[in-house]
C-alpha cells in the first residue's frame, strides 16, 4: 500500500509539474502575441525649422535630404508603421498653397523645385515642404515655407533659375511612393524625404526620393 501511495504522489507531482509548465509556456506565448497585437505606430515629433536659403539653386531639387525620420516603405507590423502629426499636405497640396503668394511676387512665376523638409508619410505628405520659384521678368527667385497647412516664411532670393511649366496632370508624390513599394528591393527600405525637380537634360519634371538605398529618381511624363 505505502508503495503504491509512493507511486500516486510521483504521478501527481509530475503532472503538477507538467500543468505549471504548460501554464507558464501559455503566459509567455499569449504576452508575446498580445504584445504583437497591441504594438502602437511610431509618433514622430519634430522641431521644424526654418531654412536658411540664400538662394534657388537647382541642385537642391535634384538632391533630397537623409537626416530625417527613415519610414518603413512596407511595413510589416503595426510597430513598424509611422505617424507624422503634422504631416498635412501632400507635395501637389503644398503647391496649391504656395502657388498664389509667388502670383502675388511675379505674375510670371514658376516652379524650380519643391521639397519635403520634415518627415514624410507613406501618402505623400510631409510635415513641412519647400517650395521655390522662379521669375523671369525679375531675375530672382521666391522661396515659400509651409508648415503644416500655413505658409511660415515666404522671401524673395538671388536665383539664376527661372522656373519652368509643369505637366499636365502630374501624379502626387504618395503616387511616387506607392510605385516603389510594388518593387521587391525596396521591401524592406525606408524613405525620408521626397523632392521634385526639373531635369535639365530629358526635358521633363521628375521626383528624387531619399531612401535607404540611395537617392531614387523617376520621372513625370
Amino acid at each position: 500500500m505505502a508503495q503504491k501511495n509512493k507511486i500516486i504522489i510521483i504521478v501527481l507531482i509530475l503532472i503538477v509539474v507538467v500543468v505549471l509548465g504548460m501554464l507558464i509556456w501559455g503566459k509567455s506565448f499569449l504576452f508575446k502575441n498580445l504584445g504583437i497585437v497591441f504594438e502602437k505606430p511610431k509618433v514622430v515629433e519634430e522641431t521644424l525649422v526654418i531654412p536658411e536659403t540664400k538662394a534657388v539653386e537647382a541642385v537642391v531639387g535634384r538632391t533630397p535630404s537623409t537626416d530625417k525620420y527613415a519610414v518603413p516603405l512596407v511595413p510589416t507590423t503595426e510597430g513598424e508603421k509611422v505617424i507624422v502629426p503634422n504631416a498635412v499636405l501632400t507635395l501637389k497640396g503644398s503647391y496649391d498653397v504656395a502657388l498664389p503668394k509667388a502670383q502675388a511676387w511675379a505674375k510670371d512665376a514658376k516652379l524650380v523645385f519643391l521639397t519635403s523638409q520634415g518627415a514624410v508619410t507613406l501618402e505623400g505628405k510631409s510635415s513641412s515642404w519647400q517650395v521655390a520659384f522662379g521669375s523671369a521678368s525679375k531675375k530672382k527667385g521666391y522661396e515659400v515655407i509651409i508648415q503644416g497647412d500655413k505658409i511660415v516664411s515666404e522671401k524673395e532670393i538671388p536665383s539664376t533659375e527661372y522656373g519652368y511649366d509643369l505637366p499636365t496632370n502630374w501624379y502626387d508624390a504618395g503616387e511616387a511612393i506607392v510605385s516603389l513599394q510594388t518593387l521587391p528591393q525596396f521591401a524592406d527600405a525606408t524613405v525620408s524625404s521626397i523632392n521634385f525637380f526639373y531635369n535639365k537634360d530629358g526635358k521633363r519634371w521628375g521626383y528624387a526620393l531619399g531612401t535607404s538605398r540611395g537617392t531614387t529618381s523617376m520621372p513625370v511624363r
